[in-house]
């Protein structure tokens, strides 16, 4: 039964990890084409489908942390071996970023873009005399974007070389071998020498 659950969590960070790769590989490679920008048109259209896009990353991400912290608990519980620690502290790093990222990032770059664009998200009001205030607040607000796509895009970086770690982790500890229990001593009495 432990071999079967250290299967399923190499199988699930396996999983996790591809997937980071993979939305790494699409973000770059589509978010940053030429060809996105004369389908999108304008740049509020280009971070909207990424909010979407990210959305769902970050979904999956939670269901394949929630997966990990689950099977982690069953393979200690169940295999009776000691804490794995060094995952466990991983998984949680792992987690933290993930949580920060998706509950806290991410919602406010959503805030900071429509506040980028007012033209785009509030044009009723630019017809009024906050117009200026608009406009001086898509400054700021486009200079904090940029400042907290970067913490992001860092952030993304750092769960990606934690989920290496812990897919290597979770591989070795796979290979490794069950601990053997100590032979259970017997005492040797007068009667069961007779």
């Amino acid at each position: 039964m432990v071999g079967f659950l250290r299967g399923l969590s190499l199988l699930n960070a396996g999983v996790w990890l591809g997937a980071a790769v993979f939305m790494f590989v699409v973000a770059l490679t589509i978010f940053t084409d030429a060809g996105v920008d004369r389908l999108l048109g304008a740049r509020p259209e280009k971070g909207l489908a990424g909010q979407i896009f990210f959305h769902r990353f970050y979904l999956l991400q939670y269901i394949c942390a929630g997966t990990a912290a689950l099977l982690l608990f069953l393979e200690w519980k169940i295999g009776k071996l000691a804490f794995p620690k060094w995952r466990f502290f991983t998984l949680l790093l792992i987690s933290g970023l993930v949580l920060g990222g998706g509950l806290w990032l991410s919602p406010k770059l959503a805030g900071l873009l429509k506040e980028k664009y007012p033209s785009h998200f509030q044009p009723s009001a630019m017809a009024t005399p906050q117009r200026s205030q608009l406009l001086e607040n898509a400054k700021r607000a486009e200079a904090e974007h940029a400042q907290l796509h970067r913490v992001s895009e860092g952030s993304y970086a750092a769960t990606m070389l934690l989920l290496l770690i812990y897919f290597t982790a979770t591989a070795r500890q796979s290979a490794a071998k069950k601990p053997r229990k100590a032979p259970v001593k017997k005492e040797v009495t007068l009667a069961s020498l007779r």
